[in-house]
C-alpha cells in the first residue's frame, strides 16, 4: 500500500508530531489509528502492517505503545478497541473481517456508509485527545458538513496530533485547520 518513500515521509511526520511542544512522550505512548472501511480490508491490513513495522523500527517509544484501533464504518458505526501494536504486524487485528461490513438494520447500504469528518473529529476529540499520534487511513470519500465545527474539534490539540493518509498523500491536522 505504501511505497518506501511514503513510509520515510510518514516516519518523519510522526517524529515531528512527537516533538511538538507539549506533546510529551513520557513513559507509555498512546496512539490511535483510524481505519476507513471504504478501503478494502486487505488494503487496511497491509497498510497497518507497514505502519506498525515502520513505527517499531523508528525508536524504543513504539515498543510499548497503547494502540487504539478505530474502525470508521459510518457516522453511526465507529467501533473502538485497544490492541497491541503486534496485532497489526501479524494481521490479527483484521483476521475475522470480510471486505464489506453489514449495514445496520433499517438502513440502506449508502446511508450506512455515509461518513463526515464532523462526526469522526468529534469522537476523536472526546475519546482520544490524550493520544500523542492519530493516523487516519482513508480513501478520501468523506464529507464535511460544517467547516467551523471541524475546525473547532481540531482545537486546541487534535490539529497537532492528526495525520490523514489518503491516496498516497499526507494531510496534517494543521493543514486541515488552515483550509
Amino acid at each position: 500500500m505504501f511505497t518506501d518513500m511514503e513510509l520515510l515521509q510518514l516516519k518523519n511526520a510522526v517524529s515531528r508530531i512527537l516533538h511538538v511542544p507539549g506533546n510529551d512522550t513520557g513513559s507509555v505512548l498512546e496512539m490511535a489509528i483510524v481505519t476507513d472501511y471504504n478501503l478494502p480490508v486487505s488494503a487496511l491490513c497491509e497498510g497497518c502492517r507497514q505502519i506498525a513495522a515502520m513505527l517499531k523500527k523508528q525508536n524504543e517509544t513504539f515498543r510499548n505503545v497503547r494502540l487504539n484501533l478505530i474502525r470508521w464504518i459510518s457516522d453511526g458505526q465507529i467501533e473502538k478497541e485497544v490492541i497491541p501494536l503486534s496485532f497489526l504486524l501479524t494481521g490479527r487485528a483484521f483476521a475475522d473481517e470480510a471486505d464489506v461490513k453489514k449495514p445496520e438494520s433499517g438502513t440502506t447500504d449508502a446511508e450506512s456508509r455515509e461518513k463526515t469528518l464532523d462526526e469522526l473529529f468529534r469522537q476523536l476529540k472526546l475519546f482520544y485527545a490524550r493520544s500523542k499520534v492519530i493516523l487516519v487511513l482513508t480513501d478520501g470519500s468523506y464529507r464535511t458538513e460544517d467547516k467551523k465545527m471541524v475546525k473547532a474539534y481540531l482545537q486546541p490539540f487534535l490539529a497537532k496530533k492528526l495525520l490523514l493518509l489518503q491516496n498516497g498523500e499526507q494531510i496534517s491536522g494543521i493543514r486541515l485547520f488552515m483550509a
